[in-house]
């Protein structure tokens, strides 16, 4: 009986649409972002050497560590609501390539949001609070109470600031309304761009190369630009206006500390005289 059921049973069709996996490869894009970010920093480097990027490279460096931060924690948001919608039907990869577009749009325009909510609710409660603590969330894109300063104590508090208060919530909200959409009428718009993928023909290798490499080169980069403009310094709080209702700090001697604890520099000890 068993060999007749067998027999019975329909065949898998040999041409049905690859099931794409996502994780390992996402994996592997992150690497090359990586490598990608350090010719950047090279090539902006040679901008500060020639006076074409006002910032100096310790603050740009900052300022791109803070969004790459917002990245990779967006990414993985991603990757999870992809496995969430595959088990639906799909695979995660189409999915992938389904969220980006919208993705990319809906977190640009609420990262701006939150920046400024952020930046202006530390401003706010720091008027009626005086809490000296809050004075790196009023001026992000700023790590010391001067222009040039670099404080790394105001460089971790804007980390967490730009990844917990501006790009976790940003990215939650983006992928909370392209999961609810498509629970309404017009969500066959994410869906169809979503089949579209798994039922393209292209194998996992093209289809990998193309979501994960080919759309995001241009789609991240203008992200990046916009974003960049958006977290900088002085796009809500100047320095002046600061400075008229709150004690920077300026009283502190300006030291130069390491931002990594185990990259401080020991001084040798002191010779002892006989």
């Amino acid at each position: 009986m068993q060999h007749v059921r067998r027999g019975l049973q329909t065949p898998a069709p040999s041409d049905a649409p690859p099931v794409c996996g996502l994780v390992a490869n996402f994996i592997a894009r992150q690497g090359i972002i990586l490598a990608a970010g350090l010719i950047f920093l090279g090539f902006t480097a040679v901008r500060v050497k020639y006076g074409y990027e006002k910032r100096n490279l310790k603050t740009f460096c900052a300022d791109c560590s803070k969004q790459a931060g917002q990245q990779m924690c967006g990414g993985l948001m991603m990757v999870a609501l992809g496995l969430l919608l595959a088990e639906s039907g799909l695979s995660p990869l189409a999915w992938y390539g389904a969220e980006y577009p919208f993705e990319i749009v809906l977190t640009t325009c609420f990262t701006g949001l939150f920046r400024k909510w952020a930046e202006a609710g530390a401003v706010w409660l720091g008027r009626r609070t005086r809490w000296r603590w809050l004075n790196p969330f009023k001026m992000v894109g700023q790590y010391g109470p001067k222009e040039n300063d670099f404080r790394c104590n105001w460089y971790w508090a804007q980390l967490f600031q730009a990844i917990f208060l501006i790009g976790v919530p940003a990215r939650l909200c983006s992928l909370l309304l392209i999961y609810a959409s498509l629970q309404l009428p017009h969500g066959f718009v994410v869906h169809a761009i979503a089949s579209g993928w798994f039922d393209s023909g292209l194998t996992c290798e093209q289809q990998t190369v193309l979501i994960l490499y080919v759309i995001p080169l241009t789609g991240d980069a203008v992200q990046f630009i916009i974003v960049d403009k958006l977290q900088a310094f002085g796009v809500l709080t100047h320095e002046g206006s600061a400075r008229a209702f709150e004690n920077l700090e300026e009283g502190e001697p300006d030291t130069e500390t390491p931002c990594v604890p185990l990259l401080a520099r020991r001084e040798p000890p002191s010779a002892i005289a006989v």
